[in-house]
């Protein structure tokens, strides 16, 4: 429970054994009274959480090179049995041969006799004419599916794809981690039982405001994570920026109440908006529900319901997009 400020905070302390992290933090709520959360944070779900989210260049050119091969074998085989069926109908499939058949091409041979040459060529290149435009089509489909395949690896790794550009999938990471924080939550909701809703919100946002800001890098240890740390790590690092905390703080909440929230994405910053009743200060409708704006950052204490002036600057210019998470 809370009292009053004895010692300089935040406080953050972290113990290990062979599979857990034994966390402790320290922080003030936004009336001034200090609070203490001691709770593990197991290293197997550290991992897991980790190795679902971002990818390795590596495996996206293999899973690339491996999809684009099927994708050429396919056609091939689908070629063949498309001039197979040409041959057939044609007036001299005798004369017109498939030859040096592979699972990567194939070749088109004319043997005719010099008596009949001229009327089996115009055949013959009329059948290499139809193959050409089938082959056509099949390399404007095959484009299309290697963009559904580039586009379903990165999903599958909790990064969203915006035209040439990728980007965290926040609410997929919400999501995701929500059932790795719940341990952690149901220790904080314990210890704070008799708070109400608007009690434990400000406490909630306050902790995270607390851990420290980082800008994780582009890439880490090879992989590729669009400076963005998951949840897990964020807690047994203490270290995060504003989405990294963001989906930290989304993810505890999930699991207090089901109201909808907002993932709320601004250039160059995040911030969460949360449907909950009566509540004061600045706010944002969508589709008719009124959200109560948080400023998830820190390390400045900001209550439910203020945000910082560039939050409201981009918020009244419609510089902002968004992500509702239930």
């Amino acid at each position: 429970m809370g009292n009053n400020v004895s010692q300089v905070l935040p406080v953050f302390d972290r113990q290990e054994d062979e599979d857990n992290y034994y966390l402790t933090y320290g922080w003030a709520d936004f009336t001034g009274n200090s609070h203490h959360l001691s709770f593990p944070l197991s290293k197997s779900m550290l991992n897991e959480a980790e190795k679902e989210f971002g990818y390795f260049p590596a495996d996206l050119r293999k899973h690339m090179d491996d999809s684009m091969e099927l994708s050429e074998e396919k056609m091939i085989e689908d070629l063949r049995e498309f001039v197979e069926e040409l041959i057939r109908k044609s007036k001299y499939p005798e004369y017109i041969i498939i030859e040096n058949i592979t699972a990567k091409s194939f070749d088109l041979k004319l043997s005719v006799p010099p008596s009949l040459h001229k009327k089996v060529k115009r055949e013959f290149d009329k059948i290499k004419v139809k193959i050409a435009k089938e082959q056509e089509k099949y390399l404007k489909r095959a484009e299309k599916e290697q963009d559904e395949e580039r586009i379903e690896f990165f999903e599958s790794r909790g990064i969203r794809v915006f035209d040439d550009k990728i980007g965290v999938n926040h609410g997929f990471c919400v999501m995701r981690n929500k059932d790795r924080i719940r341990p952690i939550f149901e220790i904080m909701h314990k210890n704070y039982a008799n708070f109400s809703l608007h009690q434990f919100l400000g406490l909630l946002l306050a902790f995270i405001q607390d851990i420290r800001y980082y800008i994780p890098p582009l890439q880490e240890r090879g992989k590729t994570i669009l400076s963005f740390w998951v949840p897990p790590r964020v807690l047994a690092d203490n270290f995060g920026d504003c989405d990294s905390k963001g989906v930290t703080f989304a993810s505890f909440w999930t699991n207090f109440k089901k109201y909808p929230i907002l993932l709320i994405t601004v250039p160059n910053h995040f911030f969460v908006g949360l449907a909950i009743p009566s509540f004061t200060g600045e706010g944002l409708v969508v589709n008719g529900v009124r959200y109560t704006l948080c400023e998830v950052t820190g390390p400045g204490k900001m209550p439910p319901g203020m945000i910082g002036r560039y939050s409201l600057a981009c918020l009244q210019n419609g510089q902002y997009v968004y992500e509702i998470v239930n």
